[in-house]
């Protein structure tokens, strides 16, 4: 064979190579194809969910969603949910609970995550004061389904009222007798001047 009918042979070979079509059963077509659905699953749960969500629970205070997404991966996937607390009860709050839940399409939890909301100093959440936090969620697949959805959910403990002592202190144990003061024991003679005109007991020393 003509030495150089091969060499010139070779650009066409890989040419032709480089321009063959990924086979439908490879893998890379896999991978492209769930990353397909993954955006398309994306863009439908970005129209689902835009805009801000509020949710009111009574007695454990106000959480207000600013922005949920669906992030991550094929076979890594997370639902990302910024938000803030609110407590809109009436009285200070010392501790919060607000947690982001993954359903399946009958309602059942697949996933969640919490948030601890705690002020880091020994104060409480003072009424009308704001905690802002963000959850991530693992969904495991469950948007490949349909009818799946997320919710919300709020637990707060509230400030207590110091409780009164049981058996209650009696009152006459409040009305102590006033404290008995001695005055100039022993010394009714004696100054504290060291100074001229300085005398002990019994008059003045000459000397």
């Amino acid at each position: 064979m003509n030495p150089r009918r091969t060499l010139a042979a070779i650009p066409l070979l890989l040419a032709a190579a480089c321009a063959t079509p990924v086979g439908v059963d490879s893998p890379d077509h896999a991978l492209r194809t769930e990353l397909a659905d993954f955006q398309v699953a994306q863009t439908v749960f970005r129209e689902q969910n835009m805009g801000v969500h509020e949710f009111d629970f009574e007695g454990h205070g106000r959480v207000t969603v600013r922005e949920i997404t669906l992030d991550g991966f094929p076979g890594s996937t997370y639902l990302r949910c910024r938000f803030h607390y609110q407590n809109r009860t009436k009285k200070p709050i010392v501790q919060t609970w607000v947690s982001l839940d993954v359903l399946d399409a009958d309602g059942r939890i697949v996933s969640s995550q919490s948030a601890h909301l705690i002020v880091p100093v020994p104060m409480p959440i003072a009424r009308g004061s704001y905690f802002a936090d963000e959850l991530r969620t693992p969904t495991y697949d469950a948007h490949l389904q349909q009818g799946w959805t997320w919710r919300i959910r709020c637990v707060s403990d509230q400030e207590q009222d110091e409780e009164p002592l049981d058996p209650p202190i009696p009152s006459r144990a409040l009305k102590l007798p006033a404290p008995v003061i001695i005055k100039n024991r022993g010394q009714n003679d004696v100054r504290t001047n060291s100074g001229p005109g300085y005398q002990l007991p019994g008059g003045p020393r000459g000397y």
